[in-house]
């Protein structure tokens, strides 16, 4: 017998969801055949089987998420079923041991409640991956166990007993708005991920963001504006090249990038990705749209691979056609900006002392202020304007 672990899967991919299973126990398997499908973070992998032998176990059902080395599944090999029965025994009274031991030794609830009344100050620990704080919570083994049956998490109650205490009257309110909003959803796959980032930028860079308009009257109506974007942006990183940078904040240094990897960002139904379009520069405009049509087609069929989703070097996020005119766009480490384009809309402006009609393109540019100025963010956003407001 032998246990399959979850192998690194690179990237600084930790975690993955079973998408879908492709054998099943009591199967025979040969070695490189697909057995699992998994939805990380950024796409979703196939994992070939490392040995020829029958699945006896199989670890998680769909929907689960599994960490880098947590068991998938046990094999059975020919030459070692003798040795498996054998050992089985053996595992499973040390495992029916240990779980007497757990049971003796444990504060769990299992089948009844604690009748003491004694107030424990514990430190409890959040049970959000995105929130590591350590809280005191005090309370008596059966509110404790009572939180338990009910699913709260005691160090998000608001205590009203006794110095600080829970009481059971707490829980139970906590529990009874619970039960009106729904159950809890946990975040999984891109979402789960973005969750995590969204919250490691926000303890980390110092953002600021500047809005301005640009003025794109001159434009013909067959303009392509996420073209036209990308090419101001990359007359933007040539005028002012400190936003096109990556930032240490180990080393309290940067990295002044010459190629322009592009970052853009995509909604889709799973959530947001950021495919990067490497050395954007090396595109025409035409084959540049043809290559962002077949990103979104491959980003909603998940068949984006990994290294297309990573080293980009500024980030472009023209949420326009959905909706908004400015925003507050998230600089995501190691990068230090991020422009964002609003919808276009029609605004009165003076021509020669003569009130016309002109269409306005909003513009937010957020930058991590620890290693870029003022100045600098200034100068490259009125540098896209001036690129912008050019008819070609």
């Amino acid at each position: 017998m032998s246990i399959f672990k979850l192998p690194d899967l690179g990237e600084g991919l930790l975690e993955a969801e079973i998408s879908e299973w492709n054998i099943a126990e009591g199967d025979t398997v040969e070695k490189d055949q697909i057995l699992i499908a998994l939805e990380t973070a950024k796409a979703i992998v196939d994992i070939p089987s490392p040995q020829a032998g029958q699945v006896i176990k199989l670890y998680g059902k769909e929907g689960d998420l599994i960490q880098t080395g947590d068991p998938l599944l046990e094999f059975e090999t020919e030459d070692q079923s003798q040795h498996q029965s054998e050992s089985t025994d053996s595992e499973n009274k040390n495992t029916a041991e240990n779980t007497i031991l757990k049971m003796k030794s444990s504060d769990t609830v299992v089948g009844s409640i604690p009748s003491s009344n004694k107030i424990i100050n514990e430190q409890a620990h959040s049970t959000s991956p995105l929130n590591k704080s350590i809280t005191s919570v005090k309370a008596t083994p059966a509110v404790r166990a009572l939180a338990h049956r009910l699913q709260v998490d005691l160090s998000i109650v608001t205590p009203s007993g006794p110095n600080g205490s829970v009481k059971v009257s707490d829980v139970e309110r906590v529990a009874k708005i619970f039960s009106k909003v729904g159950n809890l959803m946990p975040l999984k796959g891109v979402r789960r991920a973005m969750a995590i980032s969204m919250s490691k930028a926000y303890a980390e860079v110092v953002l600021v963001t500047i809005n301005e308009d640009a003025d794109i009257e001159c434009w013909d109506k067959e303009q392509d504006v996420t073209i036209r974007l990308i090419k101001a942006i990359i007359h933007a990183c040539e005028k002012e090249p400190s936003l096109n940078a990556w930032y240490d904040s180990h080393s309290m240094g940067r990295r002044l990038i010459k190629d322009i990897h592009l970052g853009i960002a995509v909604d889709t139904k799973e959530g947001l990705f950021v495919p990067v379009i490497k050395d954007v520069t090396s595109y025409a405009p035409n084959s540049l749209r043809e290559y962002i049509n077949q990103l979104k087609i491959a980003l909603n069929e998940r068949r984006v691979p990994p290294e297309q989703l990573r080293g980009h070097t500024f980030t472009l996020s023209n949420f326009g056609p959905i909706g908004g005119q400015y925003a507050n766009p998230i600089v995501i480490p190691p990068t230090v900006a991020i422009l964002g384009a609003g919808s276009i809309r029609d605004e009165i402006v003076s021509v020669k002392r003569q009130a016309e009609f002109h269409r306005k393109l909003p513009l937010s540019l957020s930058f991590d202020h620890r290693t870029v100025t003022g100045g600098e963010a200034g100068r490259f956003l009125m540098a896209v304007i001036d690129d912008l407001q050019n008819a070609n």
